[in-house]
């Protein structure tokens, strides 16, 4: 796929100037922007002693994005499911840039029999009960407790990547980010240059110059669908 030309080398400046807005611009009451806490709530959700578990911080943090985590879903990921949720984020490598992902090894990191899709399926409820997480959800989530791994997927920064569905939405930021064509390196220099003192993940800076750009060009942000 083409990458949105806010990501392209000239535009390194005016990326960075989206994620510093992102990061440091108040609002009313002198309040930030919410997502800008959502990386690093409560220490993070990837920090080691929460890592392989959903906790009530993750689900605040969640809702600093503009979406809410059902109470049947928040029950049933912290307390009914909590085993296999562990079992699952257990398997799912805190410590791996998705752009370091060799092609071989993708099928066993993101494939469709790997532990990251079976979580994807869990919280989607695919094989069992629906409980009110649709992608937008699903993906928050899984980019909370693996930030550098999972990209985040909305009706904004979906389509800015190509996609109309949440099918494939992996293996499309793997091959943009692991093509060779520098994409990681300007993702680093657009967060030096951003200068924004909060440790975030080059997935993350990604999805704010996306989401920023995607709302400068007057995108609609569509609610999250629960099916």
């Amino acid at each position: 796929m083409t990458l949105p030309e806010i990501l392209s080398e000239p535009q390194l400046d005016n990326a960075a100037e989206l994620v510093t807005q992102y990061y440091t611009k108040l609002y009313d009451h002198d309040l930030p922007q919410t997502g800008s806490r959502f990386d690093n709530w409560a220490g993070g959700g990837d920090r080691s002693d929460v890592a392989n578990q959903i906790t009530a911080d993750d689900v605040l943090a969640v809702s600093f994005l503009s979406v809410q985590v059902p109470a049947t879903a928040a029950i049933g990921l912290i307390e009914t499911s909590a085993t296999e949720v562990t079992r699952l984020l257990g398997q799912i490598p805190t410590d791996i840039d998705l752009a370091s992902v060799p092609p071989e090894d993708y099928d066993a990191v993101l494939g469709p029999d790997s532990p990251a899709n079976q979580l994807w399926r869990l919280l989607r409820g695919t094989d069992t009960y629906r409980w009110g997480i649709g992608p937008t959800r699903a993906s928050k989530i899984m980019a909370r407790k693996r930030p550098r791994l999972i990209p985040i997927y909305d009706s904004v920064v979906g389509p800015l990547m190509g996609l109309q569905t949440c099918e494939g939405q992996w293996k499309t930021w793997h091959s943009v980010l692991a093509d060779g064509s520098g994409l990681p390196d300007r993702l680093r220099e657009i967060r030096e240059k951003a200068a924004i003192g909060v440790d975030i993940s080059d997935l993350r800076t990604m999805d704010v110059v996306l989401w920023m750009h995607g709302k400068e060009l007057g995108m609609e942000v569509i609610e999250d669908g629960t099916s």
